[in-house]
């Protein structure tokens, strides 16, 4: 399936997926003799929910993810191109529809990466003032925002240089970047005249005789879904304290085998509730190499490791480090996590 067909099949439904779309939504496209994509809309807000995407990708069968989206909040757009990672989905952004700001991050996380030219807008990172904060908190503040960008796309597979060249245009004066930036850059892996599978381009080794790639089969998305799940809720703890402990109260059992101890949720939330209070900024990063998964009897188990900062404006502290972790996820439509430990290791 090359660009071209996609570009017609896009075109035929940006009427309905326009950027005043007030949330994310997810439209599923086909076109005959195609598979089928799936079109995110809308602006990135604060804290999205994004249960609705695993759910639009398992519904539609999609592969492959395409934008329309301004931009908006950074850490929603982190952690979706997150989820689109662990999935093993592929992103396609034509002309027809507008990929900038914060959407362009979320564009990073897909396995193979087709764009045309002039279709995916950078700007530096910017802080929404707040109130009582202080030009030093406020300094402190981006440059976690930055190390927790630059700390994705180097993930993502993607040139920090990036981050660089974003800097250099605040948000009233979006860069959208070439042809030849994104292939340098490696914001795109693919031209934008191949089938978004076909890799034979991305390396300079020869491969003559290509073996098809099936199908991902009942385990493999079991797999990818319980990995997107930990993720999404590791990355969660960093977000403000009542959308937090809402992504608590809704991922964990009522009983949980936590750090060894048989606790209940009420007194798991109270627990978390004391750490976000004692550290009120934080920003967690799983690394992707890191993640081991195994699923069985409607159970799977995720392990890993992640880098963490947190810090407390009011008393003028801040920490960092390395840790692991080890979930286990009780599988189906409703997965809630059953155990949970983690070490610090530095």
């Amino acid at each position: 399936m090359r660009v071209i067909s996609l570009v017609l099949a896009v075109g035929s439904i940006v009427a309905a997926a326009t950027s005043q779309v007030e949330a994310l939504e997810y439209t599923p496209v086909s076109s005959p003799g195609q598979q089928p994509f799936l079109v995110v809309s809308g602006e990135f807000k604060d804290n999205e929910p994004l249960n609705a995407f695993s759910n639009a990708v398992a519904g539609s069968g999609a592969r492959m993810i395409v934008f329309n989206s301004p931009g908006g909040n950074v850490g929603s757009a982190l952690r979706l191109g997150r989820m689109i990672r662990a999935a093993g989905l592929d992103t396609l952004q034509v002309r027809q529809l507008q990929c900038a700001s914060a959407c362009s991050l979320a564009f990073l996380g897909g396995v193979h990466r087709v764009a045309e030219p002039g279709t995916i807008g950078i700007h530096r990172a910017w802080l929404k003032w707040t109130d009582g904060i202080s030009r030093e908190e406020a300094k402190a503040r981006v440059e976690l925002g930055t190390a927790a960008i630059t700390s994705y796309v180097v993930e993502m597979g993607v040139d920090p240089e990036l981050i660089e060249l974003a800097s250099s245009y605040d948000k009233h004066d979006i860069r959208y970047l070439s042809a030849s930036e994104m292939a340098e850059l490696r914001v795109t892996n693919v031209a934008a005249n191949q089938s978004p599978a076909d890799t034979s381009q991305v390396s300079t080794r020869p491969d003559p005789a290509p073996v098809p790639v099936p199908a991902p089969d009942a385990r493999q998305q079991a797999e990818s879904a319980a990995v997107a799940f930990v993720k999404d809720l590791i990355e969660h703890h960093g977000d403000n304290d009542d959308f937090a402990l809402a992504q608590v109260q809704a991922s964990y059992a009522r009983t949980v085998d936590y750090y060894g101890k048989l606790t209940n949720l009420s007194s798991i939330i109270q627990d978390k509730r004391n750490y976000y209070r004692r550290w009120p900024e934080r920003v967690y990063n799983v690394r992707n190499d890191s993640v081991v998964v195994t699923c069985a009897n409607d159970r799977c188990m995720v392990s890993g490791v992640y880098d963490w900062v947190v810090r407390s404006p009011s008393t003028h502290k801040q920490d960092k480090g390395v840790a692991d972790f080890s979930y286990t996820i009780s599988t189906g439509p409703y997965p809630k996590i059953i155990a949970e430990t983690s070490k610090v290791r530095s």
